[in-house]
């Protein structure tokens, strides 16, 4: 059981961080005059969006639902935190929607769709570890 909330630990690290420098790499790509830097930006952002942030969120929700049928736990905190990690897993949607129309969108358009949802990102995560420590209810 201590491996995999290990293994649940260390894919929530890797989820959150890819979630939080994604907005940030999308707006750099963006902002690229040259449409070849561009292109090789969005290259890589696309890289990190399907070879390492949905797999980490992936083996995050799956480890994270493993050890909420083991353990059986069904607290009113949980339930909070589950719903602050489906929000979560919009705003992973919402940047793979972001990647997909950046090209399209202006850079403006981009630059406060980025911004937006890095706010969210970093309220959601420290809500949520706020959620996990004091267990409020």
């Amino acid at each position: 059981m201590v491996w995999l909330l290990l293994l649940h630990i260390v894919a929530v690290l890797c989820w959150c961080a890819s979630l939080l420098y994604l907005p940030a790499l999308i707006v750099s790509s963006a902002s690229q005059q040259s449409t070849s830097v561009q292109q090789r930006l969005m290259d890589v952002v696309v890289m990190i969006y399907k070879l390492f942030t949905t797999p980490a969120a992936l083996i995050a929700i799956i480890s994270g639902t493993t050890i909420f049928l083991l353990e059986e736990i069904a607290d009113s905190w949980l339930i909070l935190k589950l719903t602050l990690v489906f929000f979560l897993v919009l705003c992973h949607a919402f940047s793979g929607w972001i990647i997909l129309h950046n090209q399209q969108a202006s850079y403006k358009k981009v630059i406060l769709s980025c911004l937006f949802l890095g706010i969210g990102i970093v309220t959601l995560i420290l809500t949520i570890i706020w959620v996990v420590l004091t267990k409020p209810f």
